[in-house]
């Protein structure tokens, strides 16, 4: 089994120094045109100085009317590359990988954000009032998500991750309940996947083979079609279409509930999956030296960290010196996360959206 000091190489050739990469974390603290702030380049410093072999910056939305939240980082303009070029600046100075994710809201973009401009998704959404891209629109998603790549390359990242999890607009393509189309990028599960298969290629022929491409998808033990999910997933590692997969589960333990694979540990069923070339990580509630090493005994390459890094944004320092740390479980007072220099917006958002801040 690994450990979690061992590199880990990619098939890009981009070697992480240790087992420990930082998941891409909401924070809502960028500028309002999506620039990045201040307070981002600190929590960047942070992060960077806390022994992360890989750091991940927050969804960037690569159109203007895929912005999901307050305070998100934006990568569809040229001028978001300065602040990002400080970003992956940061990173590299202290020896890690640098990436950006990409990502869209879909249906889940906020039109208090993005104004007169439509909520969109692959098929007309009655709950959200989300209307069907045409083709055209498609295709024009399609070139947004590569351009914005090559502004991260520009930038100087050294690559980037597909956010295709949480219902936002490339898993609402994935899934038969959202993607109702009845042309080439719906119908079937070759169909379902078509646009997300493209934007990879289409990345991977303008940012060379040098570049990562990373894809996050989230496994849920109560869905459904896991199954579909499943085959196109042994089909991508197949044909080593992405560098890695960041696969979020809420728990180690957590067990498939319905259908063909009830009662089976969900995260098994992916990582038992031949992976060829690809890395495979893992994302979820780790918040302990030991969870940390058990996700590589489970089969992963590596691991994501995400709830402990917004408790302690040295986490891999911390879990390697000491093989029985743990942080702290929130909730946590507004002054832990204030003494440690998390900015005023970020508090705000661990409080109301993931009740880590107690209230009393």
């Amino acid at each position: 089994m690994p450990h979690l000091t061992d590199p880990l190489t990619l098939a890009t050739g981009s070697v992480l120094e240790n087992r420990f990469a930082l998941a891409p974390l909401t924070n809502q603290q960028s500028n309002e045109d999506g620039t990045a702030s201040e307070h981002d380049l600190h929590w960047f410093e942070q992060l960077a100085s806390g022994g992360y072999s890989m750091l991940t910056t927050a969804a960037a939305n690569v159109q203007s009317n895929g912005k999901s939240f307050t305070g998100q980082l934006g990568i569809h303009d040229d001028r978001h590359i300065p602040g990002l070029s400080a970003m992956a600046e940061i990173a590299h100075r202290h020896g890690a990988l640098a990436s950006v994710q990409l990502h869209h809201g879909g249906a889940f973009a906020r039109q208090d954000l993005i104004g007169s401009e439509p909520l969109v998704g692959p098929s007309d959404d009655e709950s959200s009032g989300a209307r069907a891209l045409t083709l055209l629109e498609v295709e024009q998603l399609h070139d947004d998500f590569i351009a914005a790549a090559a502004r991260a390359q520009r930038a100087g990242f050294d690559g980037i991750e597909l956010h295709g999890a949480f219902g936002f607009i490339l898993s609402a393509f994935l899934s038969p309940e959202t993607n109702r189309r009845t042309d080439h990028y719906g119908g079937n599960p070759s169909g379902r996947s078509r646009l997300l298969e493209e934007i990879i290629q289409g990345i991977r022929a303008t940012c060379g083979p040098d570049f990562h491409i990373g894809l996050r998808l989230a496994l849920s033990g109560q869905d459904p079609h896991l199954p579909e999910l499943r085959d196109m997933v042994a089909v991508f590692l197949e044909r080593g279409l992405v560098d890695y997969l960041d696969l979020v589960v809420r728990s180690l333990d957590t067990r498939v509930e319905v259908g063909l694979h009830t009662g089976e540990v969900l995260v098994d069923l992916f990582t038992d999956l031949p992976r060829g070339t690809t890395r495979v990580g893992v994302s979820g509630d780790v918040m302990s030296a030991v969870g940390a090493q058990r996700a590589l005994d489970q089969g992963s390459d590596f691991v994501f960290v995400a709830s402990g890094a917004v408790v302690h944004h040295d986490f891999p320092q911390r879990a390697l010196a000491d093989q029985a740390y743990e942080t702290p479980r929130p909730p946590l007072p507004a002054s832990f996360f204030r003494d440690q220099g998390r900015s005023p917006a970020f508090i705000e958002y661990l409080e109301g959206s993931l009740g880590f801040v107690a209230t009393r």
